[in-house]
């Protein structure tokens, strides 16, 4: 049976929506998912950035509501996924000197420490240090090193950081909502870990999440991230070329674009048509699919040309011999794959969300590409051993206090 300090909440904090998922853990190590909410945020976020604190957690609270509902179960902390414009990644290197004969955890905190020290603006903040490889007097790849006789000890970290009002305004939305975050994970590396395989990550590959307010982007090599980036463009784009376009209102847009959206405008018969109402109006119409797709694979191929030189610009291209894993929202539309490989050139699959365990009534859902950055928090932060070097380290308690320290 499983217990009740197992349970792990995620929040999904997008431009469009909020998603909670709650999940909980067996005796057997085994993750089930039992609640799932989805709350509007249309007004509280642009391009990751909180906007209006209040109306965002609004949308937390109904959102948890849901999954609490849903689940039986009362949440109080979760784990929280961030993302944003201003996300930067910073690759940096630790070395420090093995005070004993071999690797103890405190070394292990100290070089992880020490990889810390870098300089960055004082508008900046660290969220989330990803922990790769160590190195052992000089041999590298090393995963766990507790216990190896050394006297030299390396680990090489991404760091990642985002403007400090940024990422507090975002902490405060949740804390008004009236929950503890308990964890922060990039949105990008969440996905990842939601939709990516390891023989990907290790031989070398690009994760893009499009969803509705920009596209997170993840580069893996030898099994860990070494790049991170946001672009502020994603579905919502598409959504309001197609209402000014096709004069129908956002809300009805972004239904049919779900609904009906094509990026291949010559694989869709002229006879294909859908009803709609009139912007404005509200008065009945009848509309192509086939203009529908003119509309929406301009935008499409503009989202994949950027998100192609943010790849290039980052000079990591080279790493990716595996595929590019596409996912989140707009990796729904149709035919997206075909014109992702013809725009990347390169080989594009779609990311579905790994469900290991049970999820009664929720497995259709949550194997959306759409909820890959919820599934993925649920899954690094109860799989990834390098959170509890962090958390004995007290970082996440120091975060804790400086935000509650700044609002008071």
């Amino acid at each position: 049976m499983a217990k009740s300090n197992t349970m792990i909440a995620a929040l999904d904090i997008g431009t469009k929506t909020v998603t909670t998922l709650i999940a909980q853990k067996s005796d057997e190590g085994v993750f089930s998912f039992i609640g799932k909410g989805v709350a509007d945020n249309n007004k509280g976020l642009i391009a990751g950035d909180v906007v209006d604190v209040q109306a965002t957690a609004a949308a937390i609270r109904d959102s948890v509501s849901e999954a609490e509902q849903i689940s039986s179960k009362r949440i109080k902390k979760v784990y929280v996924g961030v993302s944003g414009e201003g996300v930067r990644s910073i690759n940096s290197h630790g070395v420090i000197q093995v005070r004993g004969q071999e690797v103890a955890k405190t070394d292990m905190n100290r070089v992880i420490e020490q990889a810390k020290i870098i300089t960055m603006p004082d508008d900046r903040e660290i969220i989330s240090v990803e922990i790769g490889k160590y190195t052992v007097d000089g041999k590298a790849g090393i995963v766990n090193p507790i216990g190896m006789a050394c006297r030299k000890l390396e680990v090489d970290v991404l760091i990642i950081t985002m403007p400090k009002t940024m990422f507090r305004n975002l902490y405060k939305a949740v804390e008004d909502a009236g929950f503890f975050v308990n964890g922060v994970v990039v949105s990008a590396i969440a996905s990842s870990w939601a939709v990516l395989e390891d023989d990907e990550k290790n031989i070398g590959v690009a994760m893009v999440d499009i969803g509705d307010g920009v596209a997170d982007i993840a580069i893996y090599q030898n099994g860990d991230p070494v790049y991170v980036a946001v672009m502020p463009m994603g579905g919502k784009f598409i959504t309001d070329d197609i209402s000014k376009v096709m004069k129908i209102p956002p809300a009805e847009a972004e239904r049919v674009k779900c609904k009906y959206g094509n990026v291949r405008p010559e694989y869709v018969s002229d006879s294909e048509v859908f009803d709609t109402v009139v912007i404005g109006t509200n008065a009945p119409t009848t509309k192509k699919v086939k203009q529908l797709a003119t509309v929406i694979t301009p935008r499409i191929e503009e989202i994949l040309i950027e998100i192609k030189k943010k790849l290039m610009e980052s000079q990591k291209e080279n790493i990716i011999q595996s595929d590019i894993v596409l996912t989140g929202g707009s990796a729904q539309l149709k035919n997206i794959q075909c014109v992702a490989e013809d725009t990347l050139e390169q080989t594009v699959r779609i990311g579905i969300p790994k469900i290991d365990g049970p999820a009664i009534g929720l497995n259709d859902v949550l194997s959306s590409p759409g909820f890959a950055t919820a599934v993925g928090i649920i899954r690094h932060f109860s799989c990834r051993k390098q959170m509890e070097i962090a958390k004995r380290n007290g970082w996440l308690a120091r975060v804790a206090d400086i935000f509650r320290n700044f609002f008071e």
